[in-house]
């Protein structure tokens, strides 16, 4: 009987071992997303969607190049993730240096992790349907905006 017992414990605990996931695998799923909103003097609004593949806990900081029309600066930033009690590093930078109605924006997200960390950009002006690029934390990722 006790040797019944223990091979019935032992298979309980292999089940729960291989039920719940490891540390890694947890971590791998965590994501965070920010979207700051750029509200520029010209009335419109660029708004900038990250997806980054890690926990929010991960993320140092986060650059924001906004590339506007010669005569636009930006007026207000509005970014998510203060609200968040987990706020992290955001900063941006503006030249004027597009042409007329057009935005490009330049993204870098530097995480406490040195592997390649997913970094997915959405990128929308005034609403119109938004723009997509995707890369890894440190690098420069790109999304280029017209608007009509």
């Amino acid at each position: 009987m006790q040797k019944t017992n223990r091979l019935l414990y032992i298979f309980i605990l292999a089940v729960i071992m291989f039920a719940l996931p490891t540390s890694e695998a947890s971590a791998r799923l965590a994501r965070c997303r920010i979207d700051p909103h750029f509200k520029l003097s010209n009335g419109d609004m660029v708004t900038v969607t990250l997806d980054i593949g890690t926990d929010i806990a991960n993320v140092r900081n986060i650059n924001y190049i906004l590339h506007v029309p010669p005569g636009v600066t930006i007026t207000k930033v509005t970014y998510t993730a203060k609200s968040d009690k987990k706020a992290i590093n955001e900063t941006y930078l503006v030249y004027q240096d597009s042409p007329a109605k057009t935005y490009i924006t330049d993204t870098v997200v530097t995480t406490q992790n040195p592997d390649g960390v997913e970094v997915i950009v959405f990128a929308r002006v005034n609403g119109a349907p938004e723009k997509s690029v995707s890369g890894y934390n440190g690098q420069h990722l790109f999304i280029s905006l017209s608007r009509p």
